[in-house]
C-alpha cells in the first residue's frame, strides 16, 4: 500500500512515517516506478510505535520493547523509568513552589543537581540487573539515596559509582533462565519487593530475635540451598550467577564501599548487616 493509505490507517503524518523509516523502524520496498510500497508488517510496526509514543516512550525504549517481542521485563523497565521521571517532576514542582517564597536560587540549583544524581544511579541500576533483580536493587538502594552530598568524599564516591555502573556489563544468563525471570514478574510486584526489604531491615536490627523466631525455617532453607534440586533450579542458577558477578565485577569491592561513603544511612545499614551475619554464623556455624 502507498503512504497516503498508511497515513490514514495509522493516523500518522507522512513526515512521521518518513522519520520512522529513516530510523530503521520500517523498511518499505519500492515498486517498478520508484514509489514506496508498505507491507502489512510495516503498518503493524507503525501502529505499535504510534501507540507507545502516545504513552510517552522514547524511540529507543520502543525499539527495545519490540525487539524483545514485548517481554514483561522491558515493559516493566519502561514503567519504572516513568515512575523515576514522575518522581523527579514532582520534586521539580516542589522546588518551583519554593521560588514563590523567595527561596535562594543557588540552593534550588543544588537540590536539582542532587535529584539528577539520584536519578542517574537509579536508572543505571535498573538497566544493569535483569528482571525483578533490577527492581530489587532499585528499591533496596533508593531508600539510601535521599541524603544530600555534602563532602568531597561523598562526591568522589558518587563519581566512583557512576563510573562503575557505566563500565560493567550485565551478568550473562541463559535464555531459559531469562524466560523464567520474565514469567516471575507478575509475582514480584513492587509492593512484594518492598515488603521483603522492610522485613530484611527489621531482621538485621534485631537478629537475635529473628533467629529465635525463625530458626527452624532458616535451617530448612539453608539445607535446601545445599541440595542439587536448588543448585539446578532457575532460581539457584540465578543466585549463583549473581554471586559470581558480585565477586568478579567489582560490585563487592568497588560499588559497595562507594555506597557506604556516599550514604551514611547505608553505611549504618551495612554495619548492622555485618553484625547480623556474625550472630547468624554463631547460631549456625555449619553454614559458613
Amino acid at each position: 500500500m502507498k503512504i497516503n493509505e498508511v497515513a490514514n490507517i495509522t493516523g500518522l503524518t507522512k513526515k512521521a512515517i518518513n522519520y520512522y523509516q529513516e530510523k530503521g523502524i520500517i523498511n518499505p520496498k519500492q515498486d517498478e516506478n520508484g514509489y514506496r510500497e508498505f507491507s502489512e508488517s510495516d503498518v503493524n510496526k507503525l501502529k505499535e510505535v504510534s501507540l507507545f509514543r502516545s504513552l510517552g516512550l522514547s524511540l529507543n525504549e520502543i525499539r527495545k520493547i519490540t525487539e524483545s517481542k514485548f517481554s514483561k521485563e522491558e515493559l516493566r523497565k519502561c514503567i519504572i523509568n516513568k515512575q523515576i521521571e514522575n518522581e523527579l517532576r514532582n520534586k521539580q514542582t516542589e522546588l518551583l513552589e519554593k521560588l514563590l517564597y523567595n527561596a535562594d536560587l543557588e540552593e534550588i540549583n543544588e537540590e536539582i543537581r542532587e535529584l539528577n544524581k539520584k536519578k542517574s544511579i537509579k536508572e543505571r541500576l535498573l538497566e544493569i540487573f535483569p528482571g525483578f533483580y533490577g527492581r530489587f536493587y532499585l528499591i533496596h538502594f533508593s531508600r539510601f539515596l535521599e541524603e544530600p552530598i555534602k563532602t568531597e568524599e561523598q562526591e568522589e564516591a558518587y563519581n566512583t559509582i557512576i563510573d562503575f555502573l557505566d563500565s560493567i556489563n550485565p551478568p550473562e544468563l541463559p535464555h531459559d533462565i531469562l524466560n523464567e525471570i520474565d514469567e516471575a514478574l507478575d509475582f514480584w510486584t513492587d509492593d512484594r519487593i518492598e515488603e521483603i526489604e522492610n522485613n530484611k531491615l527489621q531482621s538485621i536490627e534485631n537478629p537475635e530475635k529473628f533467629l529465635m523466631d525463625y530458626s527452624e525455617e532458616i535451617k530448612k532453607y539453608q539445607d535446601f540451598k545445599d541440595s542439587d534440586e536448588y543448585l539446578s533450579s532457575p532460581y539457584g542458577i540465578l543466585m549463583e550467577t549473581m554471586k559470581a558477578f558480585g565477586e568478579s565485577s567489582g560490585y563487592n569491592d568497588i560499588f559497595i564501599p562507594a555506597m557506604r561513603k556516599l550514604s551514611p544511612s547505608y553505611d549504618k545499614y551495612y554495619e548492622n548487616l555485618l553484625k547480623a551475619n556474625e550472630v547468624f554464623l554463631e547460631r549456625f556455624p555449619d553454614y559458613k
